[in-house]
């Protein structure tokens, strides 16, 4: 395969970047790197908010995701919400202690985009778009 490809998709560039954007939040909050990913990801997740939801997308190790709920839990920043209809769930939630929070790790991350995205026209984020929920599909279509 393309070298370009195999190091996009791994990642790895991403990732560094992404731990050097937010080790200032991780120190300021006194929160760990899972915390934080798993915090985003509920900002964004809309119903998709169960430990499950949270494994499949961003593949962090069960016990990791646990544990960083049960954190985020005790400090007030999520709020555990059992399910109505099936009560091996657990839906959470964004309390309002973590808004502030939420608020600052988006704008960051809105930052940081903007300045990934840099010289790369509406035209070719469309396709990138398109090409990229294919690849998730293909990939998911492996694993799953």
């Amino acid at each position: 395969m393309d070298r370009q490809i195999d190091i996009i998709l791994q990642g790895g560039q991403f990732k560094k970047l992404l731990e050097e954007q937010s080790a200032e939040l991780r120190q300021k909050y006194d929160m760990k790197r899972a915390e934080l990913e798993i915090l985003y990801f509920l900002s964004k997740s809309g119903e998709h908010n169960t430990s499950t939801d949270i494994h499949r997308q961003l593949m962090m190790n069960r016990g990791h995701i646990s544990q960083a709920v049960d954190n985020l839990c005790r400090r007030n920043y999520i709020i555990a919400i059992p399910d109505k209809n099936d009560r091996r769930y657990v839906h959470y939630e964004i309390s309002d202690h973590a808004k502030e929070l939420i608020t600052e790790m988006t704008s960051r991350r809105e930052a940081m985009n903007q300045k990934i995205l840099e010289g790369v026209s509406e035209e070719e984020l469309k396709i990138y778009r398109e090409v990229s929920e294919k690849i998730r599909n293909n990939i998911n279509k492996l694993i799953f």
